[in-house]
């Protein structure tokens, strides 16, 4: 029995960690399965007084892979079916491209000995669909996000109050946690360097150049102190937070939805319809995080102002309870969609609205700066992101304009409550 714990940790908890604790594998996961991970014991060390273990992985796989294909095989299959039995005057034919083929963990001794990932889609280039904007977009593609990401969204609500729980719970059961923090120790660690140095960034331009935060409330001030107190040196445990889940709001997520992952369709260079791309960030949470991130990244700071960011989140809104009655055939004022209401969902979100926040400021440095930069950027992440390298160059990469808009990023989030769940 002490033998078989001790070959049951190694195997699992060891590798577990070992995973976790080097940036250059922490995306990785072990594949369930007999044969996944080997352990012997070579015999007859010549006196050494250590135990030495050889632990062979046979199938490790990317955390991220397995989920965009659970999305594509499982998810959205579901929703599609959900919809068609219930009638609703939905068209989800164009949520996501077709998908022919998707398998995770998949043999095929004719193309190679190691169990391979294989997703074949649809070419949607023929349809019309094509990249937007590179990072600002206008309110008619802001729009057309918002409501397409609503009747995503809105395919777990109609499960939930449908009376199809167990449907949802098996869904969201298949979903591998991409967390941040996990059994106290950082998850994802090129995303925690990356937040810890735009941090670093930020808020030591909020130091040099007082003037930044000229004409804010001192209640704004001191909130943005205490982010930088709580949260200045341990930022994945802020975005951790944010993973929380609720038996009335969390709903399946793209995980990544922002200009990136998306393509549009245009009638006369007008964007009439917008198709959903590259689910490998699929999480189970609040609809905040796939809301706040395209709406901080992509929507350009002018245009947050004269009810604007207020339209977005009421084009979201409209959608989502359009699409929750069409399934469930529910009236608008129905007790049942109390939660779902303009007022009591913007009190929600609120909680989570930081997260977008936080991504897009990650983000945005790399997005605006100069092509010789971004090279140097992707050049240090992918070769070492632990070395000064990178730090020094994200510290500074875009300018005075990339520490203009971090700061107006900040002091939206908080002047709109976005700060207040601290």
């Amino acid at each position: 029995m002490d033998h078989e714990r001790k070959v049951k940790f190694l195997t699992t908890e060891l590798v577990e960690k070992i995973l976790r604790q080097n940036v250059d594998l922490q995306e990785y996961r072990l594949r369930a399965g007999e044969g996944s991970c080997t352990l012997t014991t070579p015999q007859g060390l010549d006196g050494f007084m250590s135990v030495i273990h050889r632990i062979t992985l046979e199938s490790l796989g990317l955390v991220l892979f397995p989920n965009e294909i659970n999305v594509y095989s499982h998810v959205l299959p579901a929703f599609e079916q959900l919809v068609r039995d219930s009638g609703a005057p939905i068209d989800l034919t164009t949520l996501c491209p077709r998908i022919y083929l998707a398998e995770s963990g998949a043999r095929y001794p004719a193309y190679s000995d190691q169990e391979e990932t294989f997703l074949a889609m649809q070419d949607v280039a023929s349809s019309g669909f094509v990249p937007g904007p590179r990072l600002n977009l206008d309110r008619p593609h802001l729009e057309l996000m918002a409501r397409k990401v609503a009747q995503l969204h809105a395919c777990s609500y109609a499960l939930r109050i449908g009376g199809h729980s167990d449907l949802l719970r098996s869904l969201v059961n298949r979903i591998i946690p991409l967390n941040f923090i996990q059994d106290g120790e950082i998850f994802f660690q090129s995303y925690d360097i990356v937040f810890k140095v735009v941090f670093e960034r930020l808020f030591r331009y909020l130091h040099t150049e007082p003037a930044s935060l000229a004409g804010v409330s001192d209640e704004v001030r001191t909130k943005i102190n205490l982010l930088e107190r709580k949260y200045g040196k341990n930022p994945s445990e802020l975005m951790q937070r944010c993973l929380a889940r609720d038996d009335s709001y969390s709903v399946i997520l793209h995980g990544d939805y922002n200009r990136n992952n998306v393509l549009f369709r245009y009638e006369n260079d007008t964007p009439r319809d917008v198709m959903l791309l590259d689910f490998q960030e699929n999480r189970y949470g609040s609809p905040a995080l796939d809301l706040s991130f395209f709406m901080y990244m992509n929507m350009p700071p002018e245009a947050w102002t004269d009810g604007g960011w207020e339209q977005i989140l009421t084009a979201y809104h409209r959608e989502l309870v359009r699409c929750i009655c069409a399934i469930t055939h529910l009236q608008p004022d129905d007790s049942r969609l109390l939660p779902y209401g303009y007022e009591a969902m913007k009190r929600h979100l609120a909680q989570y609205f930081i997260y977008g926040a936080v991504i897009a400021i990650k983000f945005l440095p790399c997005m605006l700066s100069s092509e010789s930069e971004v090279q140097q950027i992707v050049h240090h992440f992918h070769t070492d992101i632990t070395a000064p390298a990178f730090r020094d160059i994200y510290l500074i990469a875009g300018g005075e304009p990339v520490n203009e808009r971090l700061t107006k990023v900040l002091i939206h989030a908080t002047e709109h409550g976005y700060l207040d769940m601290l």
